[in-house]
C-alpha cells in the first residue's frame, strides 16, 4: 500500500486529501476535523496532509473549491429541456437529486458549510453561496431571476437534501417540490 501511495503524482495526491477531507467533513463537521483525521483515513503521514494544506484554512478552502467545482458541473449538466418556468425549476430539482444521490458526502459537507457562522468559514461560504445564487438565477426563467426567489429555491434544494438524508419516501420529496413550484410559479 505504502509503494502505491508514493506512485501518485502530487496532483492525484491532493484531489485524494481532498476528496477524503470532504468525506471527513460531511462525517465530523468542519470545525472538529483536523489534519490528523484526514491522515488517518488516507492511510498517510498528517505531515503528508500538511504538505499539500499547510493550514486549516488552506485545507477548507480546497474543500470549499471542490465543493463549488461539483455545483458548478451540476448546474451543466441541466438539459436546456423546456422553456416553461415550472420545467426548469424541475430540471434543476432533478439535476441536485442526482448530486445527491451520487455525491452524497459533497452535499452533506455542504450542508455543514451552511449552518457555521464561524468567522472564518462563513465569508468563504457566502462568496461561494453568492457565486451559486447567480448560477440558480441563470437557470430561471426571467419572472424569478431574482435573489429572493434564488435564496428559495436554494434553501428548499438544501431541505430536500436534508429529507433525503433523512430517508423520507420520494413522494414526500416530489410533493414538497411541487408544492414549492406552486408557491412560486402561480
Amino acid at each position: 500500500m505504502a509503494e502505491s501511495r508514493r506512485r501518485l503524482s502530487p496532483q492525484k495526491r491532493k484531489a485524494m486529501l481532498v476528496s477524503i477531507a470532504i468525506e471527513t467533513f460531511a462525517e465530523m463537521g468542519i470545525e472538529r476535523t483536523g489534519h490528523g483525521d484526514i491522515a488517518k483515513r488516507a492511510n498517510v503521514s498528517t505531515a503528508t496532509v500538511f504538505n499539500y494544506f499547510p493550514t486549516k484554512e488552506t485545507l477548507m478552502l480546497g474543500v470549499l473549491q471542490e465543493i463549488e467545482a461539483q455545483i458548478i458541473a451540476m448546474f451543466e449538466s441541466v438539459p436546456e429541456r423546456a422553456s416553461d418556468a415550472k420545467a426548469k425549476v424541475l430540471a434543476l430539482s432533478e439535476a441536485y437529486e442526482k448530486m445527491i444521490a451520487e455525491h452524497p458526502a459533497t452535499v452533506k459537507a455542504y450542508l455543514v458549510w451552511s449552518v457555521s457562522f464561524n468567522p472564518d468559514l462563513r465569508a468563504p461560504y457566502l462568496e461561494m453561496e453568492g457565486r451559486v445564487l447567480d448560477l440558480i438565477q441563470a437557470n430561471l426563467p426571467p419572472a424569478l431571476q431574482n435573489t429572493t426567489d434564488a435564496l428559495i429555491i436554494n434553501n428548499a434544494a438544501n431541505m430536500v437534501a436534508i429529507m433525503t438524508f433523512d430517508n423520507r419516501s420520494p413522494e414526500t420529496l416530489q410533493k414538497f417540490t411541487l408544492r414549492l413550484l406552486d408557491a412560486l410559479i402561480p
